[in-house]
This record gives structure tokens, sequence and C-alpha cells, in this order.
């Protein structure tokens, strides 16, 4: 999200597709700030304004579905909430069956693989081009950093580091 701004895409973005972010990344909204690319200063991203109109959609997992995502990972494996509800939202929510998971954290996208969700992963690079809007974007949004995050995910997954016993 914070990334579609600083590129300029956001409302593009959301005019081709379903954006659904999770309760934890909303109520969080006034950490969210994006750079301006002219002057380089620092503007609040007004996600209360796109809900409330409708270009984005809100989704809440319930706390047992945060333990029971949460309670797969070792301390070694370190999510922000929104990670996680996204987590639970994704494996235990039919609901979600079609979404993708796109971010930029790489821990976050190993996670989603150690939980099953490799082919859902999706670059920010990937999911611009999919839509026509393609950018250059930073390392941490490109396919290769997807990419990368995903073996190490896949790793993970076969040898049990970061699961919990």
């Amino acid at each position: 999200m914070i990334g579609l701004h600083e590129l300029g895409a956001w409302d593009a973005f959301l005019a081709r597709y379903e954006v659904v972010l999770p309760q934890s990344v909303i109520d969080d909204e006034a950490l969210f700030h994006s750079a301006d690319a002219e002057s380089g200063r620092h503007q609040r991203i007004d996600l209360a304004s796109h809900v409330a109109s409708g270009k984005v959609a809100v989704a809440s997992a319930d706390s047992g579905d945060l333990v029971a995502v949460a309670s797969r990972f070792s301390a070694a494996i370190d999510l922000h909430a929104g990670e996680l509800e996204a987590l639970a939202l994704l494996t235990l929510h039919e609901g979600f069956a079609e979404h993708v998971f796109c971010s930029a954290d790489g821990a976050a996208i190993e996670a989603a693989c150690m939980v099953g969700l490799s082919d859902r992963c999706e670059s920010l690079e990937e999911l611009l081009a999919l839509a026509g809007l393609s950018k250059p974007v930073q390392w941490r949004f490109s396919k290769d950093f997807m990419e990368r995050h995903k073996r190490e995910g896949g790793a993970r997954a076969v040898t049990g580091y970061g699961l919990a016993d």
C-alpha cells in the first residue's frame, strides 16, 4: 500500500483490483505515510475515505484464528499484526481462496510460504504488470525479492526452522 502511494499508482491499482486490507491495518492507519515523489514530504495515507467509498474492503480475523496461525510459528518468525491477520484470513477463510498475498516484508513472505501460500504470493511488480501499470519499483517490491523469500520460506517449511514444535 505504501509502495503504491510512493509510485503514484494507488488510485489506478484500486480501479483494477479488489483490495482487501486486514482490520488491524486499518486500525493503525495513522501510522502510514507516503513520501511525495516531488517534494519528499511525507503525507498521511487516508484509508478511512477509501473504505467509506467502498474502494477498499476490510476483513477481520477473530482472536482464535490469529492464535491458530501465530501458534504455527516459533519466535524466529516475527510478524506484524496486519501480516498475521492476512495469513489467518487467507488460510482459514474460504471467502479469500482467490485472493493473493502481497508484501514487501521478507519474513511475512516466508511465513506465508511456510503455511502453504507460496502459489498465492505476488510481488507488487507482478501485480502492477498484470494491471498494465508497469513501473520501476524498489527491490523489496520486485519479483526477484518475492522469489528469493518464497525460496527461503519453502526451505524453512522443509527444515522446520521457524515452525513451532
